[in-house]
């Protein structure tokens, strides 16, 4: 009888601690999938993973952009227009030459507009833009922005205007990958369907 009181016991015991580690299980996978399906949750809170000083570069970084009367959609490479502003001048993957986006898309510009090519982040959330002046110094801006990681996404706001909707897909120690899919500009929300621009670390703080 005490035999199978001890066994009941015991059972009732297994029973528990294998629920226990189920729901830990579960729990588990749940934060793995979470992680995978908003990359953001991933970065760490403290900005660890961040911090430092980061570069545009060409190599895996695209747009698509499409037609607004045919729909049909194109992917585009971009060089960075160093004379004008750091305007991302479109071209062709295979060629490497200009594409017009007047003729292709009924675009007015023929730039994908000015973005963020060089820039620094510091700890305590804020950064600063890194433009490269007609002496080819690198020259901090005198204003300081700030950033943030929220659950929809990544923000960053500089000279007082917030750069909404962006994300980044990936972070490790050496790039990551920042996406823009609105824009503020009318003219970019009527051709450009996202931006994806990969960034590589030039130093660490």
């Amino acid at each position: 009888m005490k035999k199978s009181c001890f066994s009941k016991h015991t059972l009732y015991a297994g029973l528990v601690l294998g629920g226990l580690f189920t729901f830990s299980s579960l729990n588990a996978a749940k934060n793995e999938v979470n992680e995978k399906n908003n990359v953001i949750t991933a970065a760490p809170i403290k900005h660890s993973q961040i911090v430092g000083t980061w570069e545009l570069t060409n190599k895996g970084s695209y747009a698509i952009v499409r037609n607004p009367r045919t729909h049909q959609e194109y992917k585009v490479g971009f060089i960075i227009d160093r004379y004008d502003d750091y305007k991302f001048i479109p071209v062709d993957f295979k060629t490497g030459e200009s594409v017009n986006l007047r003729t292709l898309v009924d675009h007015n510009d023929n730039d994908l507009d000015d973005e963020l090519h060089r820039f620094d982040f510091y700890r305590d959330g804020t950064m600063s833009v890194i433009e490269k002046e007609g002496n080819g110094r690198w020259e901090r801006d005198d204003d300081m922005g700030v950033y943030g990681f929220r659950n929809d996404g990544f923000f960053m706001k500089i000279d007082g205007k917030m750069r909404k909707h962006l994300q980044i897909r990936f972070i490790n120690n050496n790039e990551f990958e920042l996406t823009q899919t609105k824009f503020n500009d009318s003219d970019l929300r009527r051709v450009v369907v996202k931006k994806v621009m990969r960034y590589v670390r030039v130093t660490r703080k």
